[in-house]
């Protein structure tokens, strides 16, 4: 195991968990601006300082993955990279209930583990 292919897979958790964490950050800030908005102004809300600044966190993230992202396509194969990229969907579950307090079904916890046996699948064996 060549040490590109171990920093790629660490670029490609990286890239997975910031993701996952925008669009837990970008959840909260949308949810807290619904639930305090009177009368239709919720996007009035998105606009405090606060919010905005939570969001640009959120974008920081974004932009963040993004980066490691092309990190470990600098070291590893698409082909490999993407399917388990898509794995990121068991993190956003998994801290959307823990984080968010959402709730998660077993159809939903089904469905992730249809995903991942997916990925499984097209991962090519290294």
């Amino acid at each position: 195991m060549s040490s590109g292919f171990v920093a790629g897979n660490v670029a490609l958790l990286a890239s997975m968990m910031c993701s996952a964490g925008a669009q837990l950050l970008l959840k909260r800030v949308i949810d807290e601006a619904r639930r305090s908005a009177a009368g239709g102004t919720a996007l009035l809300e998105l606009l405090t300082a606060e919010r905005m600044l939570r969001g640009g966190g959120a974008l920081l993230l974004v932009g963040l993955g993004f980066l490691f992202w092309v990190l470990c396509l600098t070291r590893l194969d698409l082909t490999y990279a993407y399917p388990i990229a898509c794995a990121s969907v068991l993190f956003v579950t998994l801290f959307g209930a823990i984080f968010l307090q959402e709730a998660v079904t077993a159809r939903t916890w089904a469905g992730t583990v249809l995903v991942l046996v997916g990925v499984v699948l097209l991962g090519p064996s290294r």
